[in-house]
């Protein structure tokens, strides 16, 4: 029996999807049948075939008078792949295409057409055809409005300066991009930020396409201050920007001067009854830079007599003034090319006028990243104070920084504004109208550690049953916190131990500490030691912060030969 078998477009063989050419054809089975073992592998062998994946995500950009490029994605390929970009044009009324391969892998999922085939305004279709040697398969249609996807090149910025007799603002000006659209309007997006900031603020704006003024006055900004400057555009009703222009940097006019706190430093008087008096000023805190400053004016005079002004002028601080014993008015103020500011007062006091005193307590305490200074007063009208504070140092001349306060009766300052391990003496003034009370002072640390170093000693005065410990402060660089008190330990050889407590840290100078009050044994181990406020507790072996000081021995003139044995022993290790 001979039939007729139509083999179909796909079937499965050898266990795998292939599609197979259509071939019918007459087949006797039988024969079939015979040459099925050979026929099988063959087919497995030459049918497969793998078909290129379908491109998606097609994009396309229009770069204004250049070309119209577009890409796509175009998924994984087994093989050689050639890529066909068909386009029509002319509202429809031409076509073209371009070609690309996978062999190009850098561009092989991009296609560009070229001027002078590219009008505007314009509508376009673009689809993408994919082939390989086992067949071809087409993208979906897709839609373009050239001026919807036009891409310019960037502004380039031409200058940026402030307008005279405009505070506050900075006019930028810039060339707009030679290849722009005459025909559509171009939206612009100013970025700006202080050469100190790393935050960009933006502005938007739309300039009409018949504007011949490319230029825009960027306005609220700080005076005195460079700005950095960025420029991009977009042509109205596209969805791409430009890139970036290049930076550029302006800075806004300065201002009249500011005005300034004045503050002194009173010494004390010399041999003809004048007084020095250092002179310290400082724009009030938070207060914006608003210029530069060329120079200060200031006179003064006593105060029960205004005829007799002086005056003199500086470029710099601090300024030494040498007044009478009288009490004296100290008046201030800064200059640029644009004005003065504002006058600042201080009153001097007389050199025997008395202050009057209002702060009964003051402590200071960490909190957090922040020395904290707080005090107490019983004087309700005072609101105004002024804080100083130095670092209490050895040798060195003593750097001052101040500041007031008001409405308050605490002082706060950063942690890291202080040096660490270094005693600062800080004092607060209290401040009534032009009147300034005693200061109330303590020291503080913004940071203790355990002290570099122990105590210089020394023994003195050896009796049979007393010794005279001395030794030196520690230098202050080295104490690292504020020293509470030094310890003595001292021990019998074998025997049981003791300590006696010697002073505090309001004492100055030398120190000395008489041992008493034990039967003396014929050797003892002496060990000073101290504290602070940094510091862990002290151990009967003065580790950490003690040092060994030596052998405790008996006067010679008295006691046993062995005693005295021992006494020479001692006075050799010293």
């Amino acid at each position: 029996c001979i039939r007729q078998l139509k083999f179909s477009t796909t079937a499965c063989v050898c266990g795998c999807p292939v599609r197979l050419s259509p071939q019918p054809s007459c087949v006797n089975l039988g024969m079939m049948w015979t040459w099925a073992p050979w026929l099988f592998p063959l087919l497995c062998k030459f049918s497969l075939a793998a078909l290129p994946a379908k491109p998606e995500n097609i994009s396309c950009v229009y770069y204004y008078r250049k070309n119209l490029t577009c890409t796509w994605s175009p998924g994984e390929e087994t093989s050689y792949t050639q890529y066909t970009v068909r386009r029509t044009y002319a509202y429809g009324q031409k076509h073209d295409n371009c070609t690309t391969s996978s062999s190009t892998s850098e561009n092989r999922a991009s296609c560009s057409f070229f001027l002078p085939r590219i009008t505007n305004p314009d509508n376009c279709t673009i689809e993408v055809e994919a082939q390989n040697a086992d067949g071809v398969i087409t993208s979906d249609m897709t839609y373009w409005h050239l001026e919807g996807i036009a891409k310019t090149e960037p502004p380039e910025i031409f200058s940026v300066r402030p307008v005279w007799g405009i505070k506050r603002m900075i006019q930028i000006e810039w060339i707009k991009p030679e290849l722009a659209p005459v025909s559509s309007n171009l939206k612009y997006t100013l970025q700006f930020r202080t050469v100190s900031s790393t935050s960009w603020m933006e502005v938007n704006f739309t300039k009409n396409r018949r504007d011949t003024d490319q230029t825009y006055n960027l306005t609220g900004l700080q005076a005195f201050t460079e700005y950095v400057i960025a420029l991009r555009c977009a042509v109205e009703g596209s969805k791409f920007w430009s890139d970036w222009s290049h930076e550029k940097m302006g800075t806004t006019e300065e201002e009249a001067p500011f005005g300034l706190e004045l503050w002194r430093v009173l010494k004390p008087a010399e041999a003809d009854g004048r007084r020095p008096v250092q002179l310290l000023w400082k724009k009030p805190r938070g207060a914006p830079v608003l210029e530069k400053t060329l120079g200060y004016n200031i006179w003064y005079f006593p105060e029960n007599n205004t005829n007799i002004t002086e005056t003199m002028n500086a470029t710099n601080q601090p300024l030494e003034l040498h007044l009478g014993g009288e009490s004296y008015w100290v008046s201030m103020i800064s200059y640029n090319s644009l004005g003065k500011s504002p006058v600042a007062t201080l009153r001097i006091p007389a050199i025997q006028e008395k202050s009057f005193q209002c702060i009964e307590v003051m402590q200071a305490c960490l909190a957090e990243d922040q020395l904290v200074v707080k005090w107490q007063s019983c004087a309700l009208d005072v609101n105004t104070w002024m804080i100083e504070w130095f670092p209490d140092m050895d040798s060195e001349p003593p750097i001052l920084s101040w500041e007031s306060v008001s409405q308050a009766k605490n002082w706060t300052i950063q942690q890291d504004k202080l040096k660490p391990f270094w005693c600062y003496n800080i004092s607060v003034y209290p401040m009534l109208h032009d009147k300034v009370g005693e200061p109330y002072s303590i020291q503080a640390y913004a940071k203790e550690g355990v002290p570099s170093e122990g105590p210089e000693t020394k023994v003195e005065n050896i009796g049979v049953k007393t010794v005279t410990i001395t030794w030196k402060e520690i230098p202050k660089r080295q104490r690292k916190g504020i020293i509470c008190n030094y310890t003595v330990f001292y021990q019998a050889e074998g025997g049981k131990g003791f300590c006696k407590h010697a002073h505090s840290q309001h004492q100055t100078g030398a120190r000395d500490r008489p041992v008493v009050g034990m039967t003396p044994p014929p050797r003892c181990d002496l060990q000073p030691g101290m504290s602070h406020l940094a510091s862990s507790s002290l151990s009967e072996n003065g580790d950490k912060s003690t040092q060994l000081l030596g052998l405790w021995g008996l006067n010679e003139s008295e006691g046993t030969v062995p005693e005295r044995i021992a006494q020479r022993e001692w006075k050799e290790l010293i």
